[in-house]
């Protein structure tokens, strides 16, 4: 079922002449760190499990290459597609940090107390996420200066009410 994987990140494009790929990373690095397997889902739904046989990290993103696949002609049926992991194989996150599946879901209000509407996605907007509310096509950054509490427990993300976008 889809709701039992996570998309971890998005192959942007192949890297050298080995079979190495670039990836987006949509998670924490600890996520990648130790990473033995990938999943690459098929247009029927299927996922499909890949071998990783190193990970790197370059900038903010991360170079990784599958076992068995040695070439960039081999690689290159891979650009654009995302890469799932099992929530269950997820690490822990230290409190602070978060799965954007995490957030779906969650409702968001103010600091003042005015409800916003729920998180219905986390989109990724280059240089920070922001969240994608059901209610008034309202996309909010997802940053310390706006972001003030995500409390997991109680579904709920307090945000700061003057700094959020008109």
């Amino acid at each position: 079922m889809m709701e039992d994987y996570v998309v971890i990140g998005k192959i942007l494009d192949t890297f050298g002449l080995e079979g190495e790929l670039k990836v987006k990373p949509f998670s924490p690095p600890e996520v990648f760190e130790n990473l033995e397997r990938v999943y690459l889902k098929r247009k029927g739904g299927d996922y499909v499990p890949f071998e990783v046989e190193w990970i790197d990290f370059m900038d903010d993103k991360v170079i990784l290459k599958f076992k068995g696949y040695d070439s960039i002609d081999e690689v290159e049926q891979f650009r654009g597609a995302k890469l799932f992991l099992p929530k269950e194989e997820l690490p822990k996150l230290e409190e602070e940090e978060y799965y954007a599946y995490e957030l779906v879901g969650m409702e968001v209000e103010t600091d003042k107390g005015k409800k916003l509407g729920r998180v219905q996605r986390v989109q990724d907007m280059g240089p920070y996420d922001a969240l994608v509310l059901d209610k008034g096509n309202l996309l909010i950054p997802f940053v310390s200066d706006i972001v003030l509490k995500v409390d997991k427990e109680n579904k709920k993300i307090v945000v700061k009410e003057e700094l959020l976008p008109v």
